[in-house]
């Protein structure tokens, strides 16, 4: 399961879509607080976060993750900083795609860091 954690409602909805129909469970989360309120909750295997958001912000969700749960998988995305910069800022301790994402790159992204939902993995073994 993957959470999706971005402040703009319509764009979250859209990489939602995108990963549902590429065979992902998907939750969302409207901000860093909503996120690791459904971390606790929920068995997510990656989470994908905008940087720039109200209140808890993509590095303090980070910060907040890597206490908790020190091997998620964490892909951050902005479209206000340079990337160079974004990856700095993290250590090299999660990933970065800028805006606007380019969806097959976020896809082979996640296939790095999980494994690939059943329902794809059936439709790369029939072809």
């Amino acid at each position: 399961m993957i959470l999706l954690a971005d402040d703009e409602e319509r764009y979250r909805e859209l990489i939602a879509h995108v990963l549902t129909k590429a065979g992902y469970e998907v939750l969302q989360a409207a901000d860093g607080i909503e996120a690791l309120s459904l971390l606790q909750k929920s068995n997510v295997n990656l989470v994908i976060s905008d940087i720039l958001m109200p209140g808890l912000n993509g590095y303090t969700l980070v910060a907040r993750i890597r206490a908790k749960w020190p091997q998620m998988p964490v892909i951050l995305t902005t479209g206000f900083l340079p990337q160079d910069a974004a990856k700095n800022m993290m250590n090299g301790s999660v990933d970065f795609i800028p805006k606007p994402i380019n969806a097959k790159t976020l896809i082979d992204m996640i296939h790095r860091r999980i494994p690939v939902p059943t329902s794809i993995a059936s439709y790369r073994c029939a072809r």
